[in-house]
């Protein structure tokens, strides 16, 4: 059994090759979507097939073009003022770029995808120091620094929304090796703010493990296949837990 604390942190390089593997396996999926299924609804609340696309071509576009990023974080705060400022941020994505053809939004995150993961590739260390809370004060991140969103939550996001899209058009969820590595991390944000009392996790499938989360002996187990466990601990439900369950409101932020 291996204990929470024991799992790392992503290093830069094998954070960009989860980030590289992760790309590839969405847009493996983008290239597998035909005409009805981009207005599809999602688990994302509101946001049709093409939405969630929008949104990851946007989210990509800002980390190769800086001006953009703070323009449209401007936007948000002008035209969704009762809403928190990634929320509203996400939204203007989708203003801007929802309204374009499946194959202009393909070719939009072909372009800027493999452009953003360079970027951040070459971000200075003070640059990935300064805290992500003076763009996104909410909602809480169990690390506030910049380098844990390039890092950890751009492909966690990603995958996230690759694992939606799969459900929303019926295709057949592919693991890849790299699937590992995301929910570890998850597994290990979840330990970081754990209150309760430990608990052996055992996730199951491909991605899975077994952890100890919690600090002392573990005084109950769970087991739950490990992509139906990232739904629940994103708030998409797909968890059928029993009773007093430990992770019957655990979330983790994706």
């Amino acid at each position: 059994m291996e204990t929470v604390a024991r799992i790392p942190a992503l290093g830069r390089r094998r954070a960009a090759e989860v980030a590289d593997a992760e790309l590839a396996a969405l847009q493996k999926v983008l290239s597998a979507l035909d005409g009805p299924d981009w207005d599809r609804p999602t688990g994302s609340a509101g946001w049709s097939v093409r939405d969630v696309v929008a949104h990851i071509a946007g989210q990509y576009e800002e980390l190769a073009r800086l001006g953009t990023f703070l323009r449209r974080l401007r936007a948000a705060k002008r035209r969704y003022p009762d809403r928190i400022a990634l929320d509203g941020h996400n939204q203007v994505q989708i203003d801007e770029l929802a309204g374009r053809s499946p194959a202009e939004l393909t070719a939009h995150l072909a372009r800027f995808g493999p452009k953003g993961l360079a970027a951040t590739r070459r971000i200075p260390g003070f640059v990935r120091r300064l805290p992500s809370t003076m763009f996104f004060p909410e909602p809480p991140l169990p690390d506030r620094r910049m380098s844990y969103l390039f890092d950890v939550l751009t492909p966690r996001d990603t995958w996230m929304h690759r694992l939606e899209l799969v459900r929303a058009t019926g295709q057949e969820w592919h693991p890849h090796p790299h699937d590992a590595d995301i929910v570890a991390q998850v597994v290990r944000d979840l330990d970081r703010h754990w209150r309760g009392h430990p608990f052996e996790l055992t996730l199951t499938g491909p991605a899975g493990g077994t952890w100890t989360v919690g600090t002392g002996t573990a005084a109950d187990r769970t087991t739950a296949d490990a992509v139906a466990a990232m739904l629940h601990l994103s708030g998409r439900g797909g968890l059928d837990l029993p009773a007093g369950s430990p992770l019957a409101d655990a979330r983790v932020v994706f």
